[in-house]
């Protein structure tokens, strides 16, 4: 599991990695909000599958200014490492 976050959004590549009892609190913490037509409704992250073997990532859409190292902070308390991705990066992302 690794996230890579970008100015307006968090991937968590691996997400089936993290316990399901975990993704409320990380949530809560990363002040984690409904992002009408990114997210599902009434949901505060996007999933999508990146396998037949169930492993998908996690999209988090940043709605608070929390600095890149309170983030990195955050995620690692969950045993996720995480990078800041390159803008050029985020733009070719679909």
């Amino acid at each position: 599991m690794h996230a890579t976050f970008w100015k307006h959004r968090i991937d968590i590549f691996d997400a089936g990695s993290l316990p399901k009892q975990a993704w409320e609190p990380l949530l809560d913490e990363l002040k984690a909000e409904h992002v009408p037509s990114a997210t599902p409704i009434g949901k505060r992250m996007a999933v999508a599958s990146g396998s037949s073997e169930g492993i998908y990532t996690a999209f988090i859409y940043r709605t608070m200014a929390i600095p890149d190292e309170e983030l990195a902070r955050i995620l690692d308390k969950y045993g996720i490492p995480a990078s800041v991705g390159s803008e050029d990066a985020a733009i070719a992302t679909p």
